[in-house]
């Protein structure tokens, strides 16, 4: 599978393929993501050196947790999105902008008796940067 950019557009077109997927095969990928987060990121899209470093030095607790909750979305078909703020410039000192990953997840239950029960689920990566 050829990489796609680490934009929200490379996302959401690596999803319409994955998804495309037979169930089997899309489970095998999921699973894939689960079991070593890190290395299937760094497979699926074309990262710099900065940040392939930057993925390599992830707090394991939060790659756990990525791992856990993205290959539940994918497996299940899912929304995942991603929200990326361009990297700002360095700080007059020369130093780099700290950068904060969030992982949203939400899930809104509604029920009408005209529409029934629905249940929509989504999961976004934020990646913003301080000033």
């Amino acid at each position: 599978m050829e990489k796609v950019p680490f934009t929200p557009a490379g996302l959401q077109q690596l999803l319409t393929t994955l998804y495309a997927l037979s169930d089997q095969e899309l489970n095998l990928v999921a699973d894939a993501l689960h079991q070593n987060f890190k290395l299937w990121v760094a497979e699926h899209f074309d990262l710099d050196e900065a940040q392939l470093a930057y993925l390599h030095n992830l707090d394991e607790r939060f790659v756990s947790q990525a791992a856990a909750r993205g290959s539940y979305f994918m497996a299940h078909r899912l929304p995942i999105g991603l929200n990326k703020m361009e990297a700002p410039a360095l700080r007059s000192d020369g130093k780099d902008r700290g950068k904060l990953l969030n992982l949203n997840e939400s899930s809104n239950s509604n029920f009408t008796p005209e529409l029934a029960y629905s249940n929509l689920e989504s999961l976004t990566f934020n990646i913003t940067y301080f000033n």
